[in-house]
């Protein structure tokens, strides 16, 4: 009933920052009744809506599940989009060099090993300076961002800039062959095979957290490190394994992207919200509590924002980057919401104990 109650409540602050972020369409002479129906409509009204909210959720699923494995340890790890973009890289390397020689389903498990290893060992900086020198992982795991980014433009402009960059004047890395691409489940939709692998991993999370040891001394950690420590629990095996995890699976949501839909990498320096999803894995995380069913149902429902928006930047001539306000207003408040439940939650337990 907890549980329930904060999903609830988490919910509720999310509503009331769409709302309130509505009112930036006003500045484009849009009534902000309209610019909220048009963004839902074009997100969930029609099977076509649906359909492209469903495959668009995949990287938000995969990315918010992957962050949520640390999170439950209060860790912080902010780098997702800088994992997301060396999982991407290593895969689509993996790709271009192994498809002359390998099959097709060798050459995917391997982009898939190379992703997960990419993402995992690009957190690895980060966190041992965290466990060994007490710096803020918030801190060190954003700039990493930076730097995953820039070294992809450097990488797409020189070692593996494509033929046709050159053509288009267009950065970009040669396309992987049409045979690479993951099948789609649905005919004539984005609907492909990385939703089961979405799905997969969210199950997966959700069967660590409860019937592993691993996943119960995170949650023990994530209520409090002393309380964990006098109970033996390893706090940095736990800290770095989780880290592991989380940006091994951040690598995996790149190469899922690439292999799903993309087929090409392209430049992340001026990359907006469509493209940023190790940014908006963290509200989708947080807005569901960590909660598997719950993060599975906030992908749609950020899939399905990200969806209408282009049916508005189309109709109404509005640009996306009004929709990458709303996102930031969001991103502002649920963390709120998330902490604010999160004391109360404390409080109660306190007040029980005594």
């Amino acid at each position: 009933m907890a549980e329930t109650a904060r999903v609830i409540a988490l919910v509720g602050f999310v509503l009331i920052a769409v709302c309130a972020s509505s009112l930036l369409f006003s500045l484009f002479g849009l009534s902000p009744l309209v610019g909220l129906a048009s963004l839902f409509l074009g997100g969930f009204g029609s099977r076509g809506a649906l359909a492209a909210t469903v495959g668009g959720m995949v990287p938000l699923l995969i990315m918010a599940v992957g962050l949520s494995v640390p999170f439950t340890a209060r860790v912080w790890n902010i780098g997702g989009q800088g994992q997301f973009v060396i999982g991407s890289i290593m895969a689509t390397w993996m790709g271009l060099e192994l498809s002359k020689s390998a099959p097709p389903s060798l050459v995917i498990l391997f982009a898939l090993f190379a992703s997960f290893l990419g993402g995992a060992l690009w957190l690895v900086p980060p966190i041992l300076m965290r466990i060994y020198r007490g710096i803020n992982e918030v801190i060190t795991t954003l700039m990493m961002n930076f730097v995953a980014v820039f070294l992809l433009d450097w990488l797409i402009t020189g070692p593996m800039e494509g033929p046709q960059a050159i053509a288009l004047n267009e950065p970009s890395s040669a396309p992987l062959p049409g045979y690479l691409m993951l099948p789609t489940l649905v005919r004539g939709t984005n609907i492909g095979l990385g939703l089961v692998l979405a799905l997969l991993l969210a199950v997966g999370f959700f069967f660590m957290m409860r019937y592993t040891r691993l996943g119960f001394e995170l949650r023990l950690i994530g209520h409090g490190v002393e309380a964990a420590r006098y109970a033996g629990v390893s706090i940095e095996r736990d800290i770095l394994i989780a880290s592991l995890i989380s940006g091994g699976i951040a690598g995996v949501a790149g190469m899922v992207q690439i292999y799903g839909a993309q087929g090409v990498l392209l430049p992340q320096v001026f990359s907006d919200i469509t493209t940023s999803y190790g940014y908006v894995g963290i509200p989708v995380a947080l807005i569901a509590s960590l909660n598997p069913i719950g993060i599975i149902l906030s992908a749609f429902f950020f899939s399905g924002i990200l969806t209408g928006a282009y049916g508005i930047e189309l109709t109404y001539d509005i640009p996306i980057d009004v929709v990458t306000a709303l996102y930031g207003i969001v991103m502002f408040i649920a963390p709120l919401g998330f902490h604010i439940t999160l004391t109360r939650r404390k409080s109660r337990v306190q007040r029980d104990g005594k």
